[in-house]
């Protein structure tokens, strides 16, 4: 470690956790109100239109209450599963996000100035390596793929506890050689 990174604080855990906590609040809230308006339309975004008909007919044949339950369940995951994308994205590009960008804290270079696009990226791609996986997982409909998704997700699960050290980074993090600071600290 440089002089010029210990001059700099880097966010800690409970800073990180609370970013992730208001993320997922704002996902799930902006996801169901998208899926209330797209309904079934997102579905078939994700899925082909037969994949989706099959599947609801078999719902609604199991018990018409219950169908309905579960196919609003199924628009409002996929709502949920949008809005984290476009989460993701924002957060490759910019470093932030919407939770980060509440807290005015940042994604950096470990030495504390801001980091290219193409290290965010790489950041957020190690970080969200399961749900990428999965997506392809169901894109292509190779469930192994998926298997070594969540293998992946699992260590970077482990890994985000690494914060707890002294150096507070994640795997990810140490990987893509970043780190997470307050925004008006910056070089």
């Amino acid at each position: 470690m440089d002089l010029s990174e210990t001059l700099l604080e880097r966010i800690g855990f409970g800073k990180r956790l609370l970013a992730f906590i208001i993320d997922l609040i704002i996902s799930s809230t902006l996801g169901i109100i998208l899926a209330s308006f797209a309904g079934i339309t997102l579905l078939e975004f994700f899925f082909e239109t037969s994949q989706v008909n099959e599947t609801m007919a078999a719902v609604e044949s199991i018990n018409s209450g219950m169908g309905d339950i579960v196919k609003k369940f199924f628009i409002n995951v996929s709502g949920v599963g949008a809005i984290s994308f476009i989460i993701m994205i924002i957060e490759g590009i910019t470093g932030q996000t919407p939770a980060k960008m509440i807290l005015g804290i940042i994604n950096a270079n470990q030495n504390g100035t801001r980091a290219t696009t193409n290290v965010l990226i790489l950041r957020t791609v190690l970080k969200n390596i399961s749900s990428i996986f999965s997506l392809i997982a169901v894109v292509l409909s190779i469930s192994i793929i998926r298997t070594i998704g969540s293998f992946l997700g699992f260590i970077i699960f482990i890994g985000c506890f690494f914060v707890l050290g002294t150096k507070k980074e994640s795997i990810h993090d140490m990987i893509a050689k970043t780190a997470v600071f307050n925004k008006a600290e910056l070089k």
